[in-house]
């Protein structure tokens, strides 16, 4: 005989003093008695979970709420009110704060997804996580050098296999759903490692950082700007984290017009040998320096050539 304790449909740990198969048959049934609903007022229609997991045994859905897995009823609650609400489900995955996947291979079946929500810990049983059909979704593509993606929303990316795989964006950043990359298996195959790369790209621009922090070559960096239909020379992507502006070179260097503007317009180039009156040639633009040292570049400026010409300094 052991004393043990298990989880109510109240979501009241209650202790019990029983042998160990009578442990684990009432474990099940107090687990069964929560995903069901019974005991309240309106009951759910069979486990309230989606017709896909079905396929599970009773055994499977009832290890969710076993002592072992340390899953209680409040951390379920944004499960039940959504579980016929697969798109509200992948939100809250793909575009929440803190996520992570419950792996445990003791009992891989019974994992679980993690999030926070509204200042609660949430979970989402795995196999209730909708999966995304790649198909229907968008391609990632610029139109005119401007690649415009909405935020919080969901896109396709075509792997080197040819198959396509569903994307998220999400403030800036680019790349595989969580709700499926945390997942995935075979995360060493060439289609990932390439995903990988692009996303880092493609989310490091989306947020205005300069490329040089991101350690991959500039051919990649070409590759992956090729791929989503960035051609040479003035671009700019929007993807939630505000309108970004940069140069592609031929040699796959990228340079960010954004903070080189707000370096050049921070500058009292007097101080650095220039004198009032002089002009620089930038983008195709000429700029005087003024009388306190600076010029004046705005980013809403239109720009005809990647060229930029200092003033000679006089000897």
């Amino acid at each position: 005989m052991i004393k043990t304790a298990f989880a109510g449909a109240n979501g009241v740990r209650q202790p019990l003093l029983h042998s160990k198969k009578t442990n684990k048959l009432a474990r099940k049934r107090a687990a069964l008695q929560l995903l069901s609903g019974t005991g309240k007022s309106k009951k759910r229609d069979s486990f309230t979970i989606s017709s896909d997991a079905r396929k599970f045994s009773r055994e499977h859905i009832a290890a969710l709420v076993d002592k072992s897995a340390n899953v209680s009823a409040s951390e379920l609650s944004y499960y039940f009110a959504n579980y016929n609400n697969p798109s509200a489900i992948l939100d809250a995955i793909n575009f929440g704060e803190h996520v992570e996947c419950g792996y445990n291979p003791d009992f891989k079946d019974y994992g679980a997804m993690y999030f926070d929500y509204n200042g609660s810990r949430q979970v989402v049983p795995i196999y209730a996580v909708p999966k995304i059909n790649a198909n229907s979704l968008p391609g990632i593509r610029a139109v005119n050098n401007s690649l415009v993606l909405k935020n919080k929303s969901y896109y396709a990316w075509t792997g080197v296999n040819g198959s396509r795989y569903a994307w998220s964006v999400n403030s800036g950043i680019i790349g595989y759903t969580l709700s499926e990359s945390l997942l995935a298996e075979n995360r060493g195959t060439n289609y990932r490692m390439e995903m990988g790369k692009a996303g880092d790209i493609l989310s490091a621009m989306a947020r205005g950082r300069d490329l040089w922090n991101v350690s991959y070559s500039r051919k990649e960096v070409l590759a992956t700007c090729e791929k989503v239909g960035i051609k040479p020379g003035f671009f700019s992507i929007d993807a939630g984290a505000g309108k970004h502006t940069y140069i592609l070179r031929e040699s796959g260097d990228v340079i960010n017009v954004d903070n080189e503007i707000k370096n050049w317009n921070s500058i009292n180039w007097i101080g650095h040998g220039y004198k009032e009156g002089d002009t620089f040639s930038i983008y195709g633009n000429e700029y005087v320096i003024d009388s306190s040292g600076h010029i004046h570049v705005s980013v809403d400026d239109t720009f005809t050539s990647t060229e930029v010409k200092y003033p000679k300094l006089a000897m």
